[in-house]
């Protein structure tokens, strides 16, 4: 059975090549490894006799069966020598030889023909064509092939110095350039470092100083190159000038400054805070801290640092503006609801006692005086609520694409001549649930923020389109949503301008050139209707708002034509009345019952339930949102279409807070309101009542 490749021992032993137990070489001082000698022969007594004739060379000798089995073996060995016989079954040493050429791995090893038979100057020949660097015959004289095989074994062993040497060589380069690399690249690195804190210093908000102490706070006799860059002014400038500092100090802060400045000598040094007149004309806020310097015990100069704290003084404004707000916003909201109430009760009369005088002359005068005046309370109670972003919103069906054209037609005049809009509306676009109102000054706030972008011309896009499954936003909530994209061509922001866009009071216009409260208005509502808002821009590039809204099923209702019956009658239809305010509950009650509903009253959510399970032939829940008890507007309304699903239902607030907008089937009315606005929201409601 041929096992491939054995490696044989001084007696010939045959073992597998690698296997455990395999008998190594012994040890020369004279060389540290051996070399491999390759023994090829397809008959086993004639790899013993090769193998016992070299055995002296005390090299590691390997026999091989076949041709096939050198092959392998020289696929993962080397060797310094092979011993070939020319006869083979299967491939012969002719064709093993001419493979061993044709691999760059094997190509060079020196190959001795070991033959029989072929003794004839044409097999000779073809064996030195096929690579061999000698031909000896059977028998083979043991001295003459021991020799032949040393020469070429030391040989072997010295081309393997050769190119021990030549690699120790390239690596000795290779590492030496490795170094010289490395070397460089520290250097080049510690370049940077020091560039890098160079860098740091020099943008620092933090000016260094030294001063007399006897100068009060005059006369510096060093300070910083930063100080250029904060104030306009050379440290040169202040060199030559000892009073420059404390002239330029704002006159409010001055005499305060330069108590501080004397105490030095006692306290030992000082903190304080002042504005500075720049070059520019303009006001910064500097942190001075500054330390006594002793010479041989006694007050010897003053070192200090200035830093700019203009930016922190201005966050701290702006919270404290923001907290101003957040407080006219709780104050706005906690009077509205009782407010709007008492103005429901007010309004309600006088337009009652307005249609009932009318005609009569002065006493109708008087009624429609106090009733306008009644209406400018109302209107200043929105704006209020409108200006604390705290105003109930009325959320309908609303079609993007026809509002941007609309509000395209009334933005020509505003934005000017020099920007063009481009309105770009997908076919089949969804209808969104917002509030109608709130979409278009959204519209009107970018489009104007837009043209700011662009004093010198440019082009405005308002872009309406459904938002594919591939194409949501990674922030954008479940659902089908309606992008509508404002993108202008003016100069883009900052990243640390965008990061900031959407904060309220945020504004880089000039003072009285905005209240940084559009886009934040715009991120309120949008955030409120339950959409995203999502703000692209780069410097030179423009900037593109993208608002998402939340589909709606629901078509956009039709409003009012000149000319159309707005008339309303509510005979045989019964309407339940919840309002805790028994002031409103009465005039909302005479309200329905001119409109010639039945009205059933109740003054809390609880009673109004116990109606609802009683009553069978309630045709609409007329209630209040805000409600002592426990139990608000909105709760009722869904335990009680949790009874009756089909139960319209009208919500009235003054002012709704955090809740959501109503249901399908329901809708909301504000307070105050006045029968025309009940009516309306009554037909739309019972619509089998209108016209009636």
């Amino acid at each position: 059975m041929n096992r491939g490749p054995q490696v044989a021992d001084a007696q010939g032993t045959g073992l597998p090549s690698g296997a455990t137990g395999a008998v190594s070489p012994a040890y020369s001082p004279a060389r540290t490894t051996r070399a491999t000698i390759l023994i090829v022969d397809d008959e086993a007594n004639n790899r013993y006799a090769l193998s016992q004739v070299l055995a002296e060379l005390e090299e590691t000798v390997v026999e091989a069966a076949s041709g096939e089995d050198a092959l392998r073996f020289l696929l993962r060995e080397e060797c310094a020598v092979i011993l070939l016989d020319a006869n083979m079954p299967g491939l012969d040493g002719y064709t093993t030889a001419e493979l061993i050429r044709r691999r760059e791995r094997s190509r060079h090893i020196p190959i001795i023909f070991v033959s029989a038979i072929d003794r004839d100057d044409e097999h000779i020949a073809r064996a030195y064509a096929m690579g061999a660097v000698d031909y000896v015959f059977k028998p083979v004289d043991p001295v003459i092939l021991r020799s032949k095989v040393t020469v070429l074994v030391d040989l072997y062993r010295k081309s393997a110095e050769v190119e021990r040497k030549a690699a120790l060589e390239r690596f000795l380069q290779e590492e030496n350039l490795r170094i010289r690399q490395e070397k460089l690249e520290a250097e080049r690195q510690l370049r940077q470092v020091e560039e890098r804190q160079t860098a740091i210093v020099r943008s620092l908000p933090i000016a260094l100083y030294s001063a007399d102490v006897d100068g009060g706070f005059s006369g510096p006799r060093f300070i910083s190159d930063v100080i250029a860059d904060l104030v306009g002014f050379t440290p040169n400038e202040f060199l030559n000038d000892p009073h420059l500092w404390v002239d330029r100090i704002h006159p409010d802060d001055r005499g305060r400054v330069l108590n501080e400045v004397a105490s030095i000598p006692v306290l030992g040094g000082m903190s304080t805070e002042y504005r500075w007149l720049c070059a520019d004309g303009s006001h910064r806020w500097f942190l001075d801290r500054a330390v006594l310097i002793r010479h041989e015990g006694r007050p010897f100069e003053i070192f200090g640092s200035c830093l700019d704290v203009t930016d922190r003084r201005r966050v701290e404004q702006q919270l404290i503006q923001s907290q101003k707000m957040e407080a006219v916003g709780q104050l706005t909201g906690g009077i509205a609801h009782d407010f709007n109430n008492m103005l429901t009760v007010v309004i309600g009369n006088l337009d009652s006692l307005a249609r009932a005088l009318k005609g009569t002359g002065r006493n109708f005068d008087r009624a429609q005086m106090a009733l306008t005046g009644a209406l400018s309370c109302a209107e200043l109670t929105r704006r209020m609520l409108a200006f604390a972003r705290r105003q109930p919103l009325q959320p309908s069906a609303v079609n993007l694409g026809e509002v941007s054209r609309n509000i395209t037609k009334l933005l020509g005049r505003t934005l000017g001549e020099r920007i063009v809009i481009d309105v770009l509306v997908q076919e089949d676009l969804w209808n969104v649930l917002a509030d109608p109102a709130q979409v278009e000054s959204s519209l009107i706030n970018l489009a104007v923020n837009a043209r700011d972008a662009m004093p010198e011309g440019g082009t405005l896009t308002i872009e309406a389109r459904n938002v594919g499954r591939d194409e949501r936003d990674a922030d954008l909530p479940e659902g089908e949503f309606v992008l509508l994209c404002v993108t202008d061509t003016g100069a883009g922001m900052t990243p640390e301008v965008l990061e900031r866009a959407l904060e309220p009071f945020f504004t880089t216009k000039r003072m009285g050139h905005g209240t940084g409260l559009g886009l934040s208005m715009v991120y309120g509502f949008v955030k409120q209707s339950g959409g995203h808002v999502k703000i692209i821009s780069t410097p030179g590039h423009g900037t593109s708002v993208r608002i998402y809204l939340p589909r709606t099923d629901a078509a956009p209702s039709a409003g009012a034509v000149a000319g159309e019956d707005l008339s309303l009658s509510g005979r045989d239809r019964t309407i339940l009345l919840v309002e805790d305010d028994a002031g409103v509950r009465a005039v909302t009650a005479a309200m329905l019952k001119e409109l010639q509903f039945n009205v059933i009253e109740a003054d809390n959510g609880a009673r109004a339930l116990d109606i609802v399970d009683r009553e069978s032939d309630i045709d609409l829940l007329f209630t209040d949102i805000v409600m002592p008890g426990g139990m608000n507007g909105f709760e009722l309304g869904r335990l009680a279409r949790e009874r009756r699903p089909e139960l319209p239902v009208l919500y009235a607030t003054g002012y709704s807070g955090s809740y959501a907008a109503p249901e399908k089937g329901a809708d909301m009315l504000a307070k105050p309101y006045r029968e025309a606005d009940l009516r309306s929201k009554l037909r739309g409601l019972l619509p089998s009542c209108a016209g009636a």
